[in-house]
């Protein structure tokens, strides 16, 4: 894994550029960086660059993060959960027609996460923490003509001069007239190994952003048609105007859903495209049977996605709201392991079981296991109340959600 050198703060801020932006800087939570310091310049010529400077030796160290990051940190005021699903659906629409995105989860499909900020964390000397911050990053596979590959992209606000041109990083920059600079890597394999087997661009946009997109061309599978991704067409990604960190944002955009998990103890196949469509048609069905008069749900019922920790099934988390307060509500489908409570066998032998909070705080939940094994699992987090301490949801209907029928990754 790669990081940020340790060197005067202002030269690596305007240095950091290919390393920092390309999935070669790898920034993972209790994870070790290795850093390379960047020499003088080398007299090396690279068309496009006023000048040259080379990687020096790596340096190694560890670092950690506490807590889970969100989306309206006021250090990156540009950043906020609508922004993160414009940019999503901006980068989405910039694919060219033919390229499909491969079906999983959200965090694996082109989700911008929220950002990282390791201010106020411990490094050492000569590190600055805020190096680490600043960029969201979204990924996913694509498939073209029978070839599957890792594209990312990654978006960041850049108050900083276009910094020299590091050697073995950079093949050549480009100068657009609209002022957007472009550092390309377009190397040919055996030096792309060299550097993690990727090729991309960063791009400089006018407006103060910095996008970085890359594939990975060790991912990527050949059937001798060339590349999955062109030059121009990574470049076009990277330009796309709704990437830019001043780009406006729709009204009413949402955020995107929270992270969920099915809590299977048996992954099994994983649901495709199809088993998704087909259970989210029947909760949006059964939330019209259900007339949950006065309760507003921030996204459809029918909002399932696979589960972002790949366990195998499929989930969601979404805010039901009422005049008197607000949960959230879990649905899970996968095979999870029972829990004691008050069970109830159905015709049938599916079992459904209530776990009612004691206290009374409305966390509640019914889970349904099937003959087969899977399970169906839905529970309510009250996250405020007003007047009264009713949740939106009673525990009598977070069972008509459960007991869908149909609701089965294995019925057809």
């Amino acid at each position: 894994m790669s990081g940020h050198t340790a060197h005067e703060s202002n030269r690596r801020r305007e240095q950091w550029t290919w390393r920092d932006g390309l999935v070669i800087v790898s920034i993972v939570a209790l994870g070790t960086v290795v850093a390379a310091v960047t020499n003088e310049d080398t007299g090396t010529s690279i068309p496009g660059c006023d000048s040259v400077e080379s990687p020096g030796p790596p340096v190694r160290f560890n670092y950690g993060s506490a807590g889970e990051p969100g989306y309206d940190d006021p250090d990156y005021p540009w950043f906020s959960g609508p922004k993160a699903t414009a940019m999503s659906d901006a980068l989405l629409q910039s694919l060219p027609s033919d390229v499909e995105v491969v079906f999983a989860s959200p965090s694996k499909s082109f989700e911008f996460a929220p950002i990282q900020n390791f201010r106020g964390a411990s490094f050492p000397d000569g590190v600055d923490p805020i190096e680490f911050s600043g960029s969201t990053r979204a990924s996913g596979a694509v498939s073209r003509g029978g070839q599957t590959a890792d594209v990312s992209v990654q978006v960041r606000a850049w108050d900083q001069p276009v910094p020299p041109c590091l050697e073995g990083l950079v093949d050549r920059r480009e100068h657009l007239a609209n002022g957007t600079v472009l550092d390309i890597a377009d190397f040919e394999d055996e030096v792309a190994s060299d550097v993690g087997g990727e090729r991309g661009v960063v791009a400089y946009l006018g407006d103060g952003s910095r996008v970085v997109a890359s594939i990975d061309t060790s991912t990527e599978t050949s059937t001798g048609t060339g590349p999955l991704l062109t030059m121009d067409e990574l470049i076009g990604l990277a330009t796309g105007p709704g990437l830019a960190v001043t780009a406006p944002v729709p009204d009413s955009t949402p955020p995107p859903m929270a992270s969920c998990y099915t809590d299977s103890v048996n992954a099994g196949p994983p649901a495709t495209r199809m088993d998704v469509d087909r259970l989210n048609q029947l909760l949006d069905t059964r939330w019209k049977d259900l007339g949950a008069a006065g309760v507003t749900l921030e996204r459809p019922l029918g909002s399932l996605v696979p589960d972002d920790y790949g366990q195998g099934g499929v989930c969601e988390r979404i805010v039901a709201s009422t005049a008197d307060g607000s949960s959230d509500v879990e649905i899970s489908v996968g095979t999870a392991v029972p829990e004691p409570g008050e069970t109830l066998t159905l015709p049938g032998s599916t079992a459904v079981t209530r776990l009612t909070d004691p206290y009374g705080s409305g966390d509640d939940t019914v889970r349904v296991v099937h003959p087969s094994g899977e399970t169906v699992v839905v529970t309510q987090f009250v996250k405020s109340a007003g007047s009264t301490t009713a949740p939106p949801l009673t525990i009598e209907q977070l069972e008509f959600i459960a007991t869908t029928p149909g609701l089965m990754l294995s019925a057809q």
